[in-house]
């Protein structure tokens, strides 16, 4: 992908920026300065945002690192303002191996989450375990909310925990080119061909993406409309291998 810095190197990958990544910086400079906020309050919160970024790099090492374990090439992870992209030279030759380096990474999120969530409880005390009892995507709503307009620590925690759950989620979802179509595509290789079981992946993906878009439109859910426009987006002919 064309246009991308050099930000780190772990574990034998590049760690690349992509260009668009700098209309986060200018978003982050212009919240600043409009909600006339303190360099440090600035700072904080361009710190759990980085922080959020981080979960998805994480997510792209798990991938990565994955691939690297099953002997394959890996040429580096992009770091894009929507999310990451993890580049594998080579296509793996067995299904296994599709489904480990696909699984691997939600489930990076998954355990990230796991650890954060005891800690968010144990600084937010009894009344967050209240509030998550009673009403859990309210009091994730209101802590979230809370990070980006005091800059809370308990508030910074849950926000990380809510990205990390939904990454895991989202990304199992069985639709191309999201993990979970790459993991359904493995499940079903055995029992059909490689081009078969795409097509199969395709077509489930797009059932899906047309739930996605009536939803979206029945609850005036613009999240739900950007997914479903996502994934017709992605469901081109050069996914189907010839």
């Amino acid at each position: 992908m064309n246009k991308s810095w050099r930000m780190a190197r772990i574990a034998g990958v590049d760690i690349d920026v992509h260009w668009s990544f700098s209309f986060i910086i200018v978003w982050i400079l212009l919240r600043g300065f409009f909600d006339m906020r303190s360099l440090y309050e600035t700072l904080l919160f361009s710190g759990g945002i980085l922080l959020v970024f981080g979960c998805v790099v994480l997510h792209e090492l798990g991938h990565a690192l994955m691939a690297l374990n099953l002997n394959l090439q890996v040429k580096n992870i992009i770091l894009l303002p929507i999310g990451g992209l993890t580049q594998i030279q080579s296509t793996p030759d067995r299904p296994l191996s599709e489904f480990l380096i696909a699984l691997t990474g939600p489930l990076v999120n998954l355990a990230f989450a796991l650890v954060l969530m005891p800690t968010a409880l144990l600084l937010g005390g009894q009344n967050l375990v209240y509030e998550l009892l009673s009403n859990p995507l309210l009091a994730v709503n209101s802590h979230i909310h809370a990070f980006f307009q005091e800059n809370t620590v308990v508030g910074l925690l849950i926000l990380l925990v809510a990205v990390n759950l939904i990454l895991f989620l989202f990304n199992l979802i069985p639709a191309w080119p999201l993990d979970g179509g790459r993991i359904l595509r493995a499940t079903l290789t055995p029992f059909c061909s490689y081009r078969q079981a795409t097509k199969i992946v395709l077509l489930v993906g797009c059932f899906i993406a047309f739930a996605f878009l009536m939803m979206g439109l029945l609850f005036h859910n613009v999240g739900l409309l950007l997914i479903a426009i996502f994934i017709f987006l992605s469901m081109r002919p050069a996914s189907v291998p010839s």
